[in-house]
């Protein structure tokens, strides 16, 4: 009986790590963690588990029944518990982030052209890049300025990483959605960090910045309505 396994991990992430291969609790063999594997198991197998890692490894298995037992092949896809960039972290740290599902031929086949196929924002203009720019300069100058606030060393930081990352992708044509929205959930709340990290007696720097950040969270809704479903490896 022939194991079929394709992995398709989002973002190619683990791609060059083991996964330990157990049938019925004793270890089987490792696979790479990208691409497809065919490996001969015995055929009176009742389950098999994959574990990704050694010390707290993720884990995942699937059972066998006596239909997959009088088939000669077993297809089995292996991917992420991910919900988006921006929960990614949490999710990593739960013990079933690897996942597995037994898959038709059919379904086997088609199983990582999901991956080829993402939401793209498509940026027409670059509005909010020059703003992300102008409020990046406001921060970091008045951060420079405000040498007797003990909090300006965290408003010079936000600005230089903002004012790096605006340069960044000043030019940016097409991001992927989920990279996008974590990205303006990012600079939003770095800037109204900023707001409270400058110092007091500038009120109407500070009133200056909050209103910048509001158009600036227009113009990457703007951005947002202008999403299509694209093949990245044409984009």
């Amino acid at each position: 009986m022939f194991l079929n396994v394709k992995v398709n991990f989002v973002y190619g992430w683990f791609s060059f790590r083991n996964i330990s291969v157990y049938v019925d609790n004793a270890l089987f063999t490792s696979i790479i963690g990208n691409g497809k594997h065919i490996l001969e198991i015995p055929k009176n197998t009742k389950v098999i588990r994959f574990e990704l890692g050694k010390i707290y490894p993720y884990t995942t298995e699937v059972s066998l029944t006596s239909e997959d037992h009088e088939s000669n092949n077993i297809f089995v896809g292996l991917s992420l518990n991910h919900r988006g960039l921006v929960l990614a972290l949490y999710d990593s740290l739960k013990l079933d982030y690897l996942k597995s599902i037994k898959l038709s031929e059919n379904e086997y086949q088609y199983f990582d052209k999901a991956a080829d196929h993402e939401e793209l924002v498509e940026i027409k203009n670059s509005k909010a890049s020059t703003l992300m720019l102008l409020i990046s300069v406001i921060i970091l100058i008045f951060s420079i300025v405000q040498q007797n606030n003990d909090l300006s060393p965290f408003a010079f930081l936000i600005g230089l990483s903002s004012l790096i990352t605006s340069l960044v992708y000043f030019k940016e044509k097409k991001v992927e959605k989920k990279n996008y929205v974590a990205r303006v959930i990012a600079t939003v709340t770095l800037f109204i960090l900023a707001i409270w990290f400058l110092d007091n007696s500038y009120m109407i720097l500070n009133w200056i910045i909050l209103l910048f950040t509001c158009l600036l969270v227009l113009f990457f809704m703007e951005n947002l309505k202008s999403t299509n479903i694209t093949n990245i490896k044409e984009a």
